[in-house]
C-alpha cells in the first residue's frame, strides 16, 4: 500500500489565509514605520552640521543593545541586529553617504563581508591592500565621509598597522567600532574621523603609549584601569582598557604618571 498526503481541509485553508493576511498587514505597518523613520532621519540630517561625521557608533551600539534586551520571545538577536543594521546604514546614507575601504589583511573576503553587514547593502565599499594607504584616504576626507575596515591589531603581520595612529597625519582618526559587533571573535576594526563617545555599557578603550621599562601592568594597577596588552612594537604598546576612558579623566592622567609615557586614547568600541 502507498500512503498519500491527505488534501488540506477547508479549515486549514482558512487558517493559512488568515495567517497570510496578518503577515501582509504587519508588513504594511512595518513599511509605514520605516517611512516614518526615514523622515525623522531626514529632519535630523537637516539640523546637523554638514561637515561632521554621520557615524555615531556609540549611539548605534546602545540602540542595538536596548532592542535586543526588549525583543519579544522568539525574536532572534542576530536577526534583529541584521535588520536594524540595515536601517541604521540607510539612515547614515541619508545624512551623508560614507565610502568604506576594506583595508589589508589576509582575510580580505571576510573583511568585505563584515563591511557590507555593518554599513549596509547600499554602501560604497572599495578595497585597498595597504592599511596606511586606506588611513591616508580617511584622513584626507574633509567631510569625514570615509571609513576604513582594518585588521584586528597584532604585533606582526597585517595587524601591525596600529602604530600609524600615533603619526601626526592620522591624529584626527579614531577606532570607533569592532566587527563583528556580536557573536564571533574579534576580526576587524572600523577607523574613521568620528568623535569618541561612551555607549553606556560594555565599552572598551584603546590606548597607545610607550612602555620602555615594561611597567604596563604596574601602571594599569596603580591607575585603577583594568585592561590588557593587545600588541607591542618595541616600546610602543596598544592597550585595551575596560570601560570608556577619557583623556580628561584622573585615571588616564594617573596612567601616564605611573609609567605609560605619551599615552593617547586612539579609539573606543562597544561589543554587543
Amino acid at each position: 500500500m502507498t500512503s498519500e498526503t491527505p488534501p488540506p481541509s477547508p479549515d486549514s485553508d482558512a487558517l493559512l489565509a488568515q495567517a497570510r493576511a496578518k503577515i501582509d498587514s504587519v508588513d504594511a505597518a512595518l513599511l509605514a514605520l520605516v517611512g516614518e523613520r526615514g523622515a525623522a532621519v531626514a529632519a535630523l540630517a537637516a539640523a546637523k552640521d554638514p561637515t561632521g561625521s554621520p557615524l555615531r557608533p556609540a549611539r548605534e551600539a546602545a540602540l542595538l543593545r536596548r532592542l535586543v534586551a526588549q525583543a519579544p520571545p522568539g525574536v532572534e538577536a542576530e536577526t534583529l541586529i541584521w535588520l536594524w543594521r540595515g536601517l541604521i546604514a540607510a539612515g547614515v546614507r541619508k545624512q551623508k553617504p560614507v565610502e568604506v575601504i576594506a583595508a589589508g589583511g589576509l582575510d580580505a573576503v571576510r573583511h568585505l563581508e563584515l563591511a557590507r553587514l555593518h554599513f549596509g547593502p547600499g554602501a560604497k565599499i572599495t578595497r585597498d591592500s595597504d592599511v596606511r594607504s586606506a588611513l591616508s584616504r580617511v584622513a584626507a576626507a574633509d567631510n569625514k565621509d570615509v571609513a576604513a575596515v582594518t585588521p584586528w591589531p597584532g604585533s606582526s603581520g597585517p595587524g601591525m598597522w596600529w602604530p600609524a595612529l600615533t603619526e601626526g597625519r592620522f591624529q584626527g582618526l579614531s577606532v570607533v567600532a569592532m566587527l563583528p559587533m556580536r557573536g564571533e571573535p574579534e576580526a576587524a576594526l572600523v577607523t574613521a574621523g568620528a568623535p569618541l563617545e561612551a555607549s553606556g555599557a560594555n565599552d572598551h578603550t584603546l590606548i597607545i603609549g610607550f612602555d620602555q621599562r615594561f611597567r604596563l601592568d604596574k601602571a594599569l594597577a596603580e591607575a585603577g584601569v583594568q585592561g590588557k596588552l593587545l600588541a607591542r612594537a618595541n616600546a610602543s604598546v596598544l592597550v585595551q582598557a575596560e570601560g570608556f576612558v577619557s583623556p580628561q579623566e584622573d585615571r588616564f592622567k594617573a596612567l601616564q604618571l605611573a609609567g605609560l609615557d605619551a599615552a593617547r586614547v586612539v579609539g573606543a568600541f562597544s561589543p554587543l
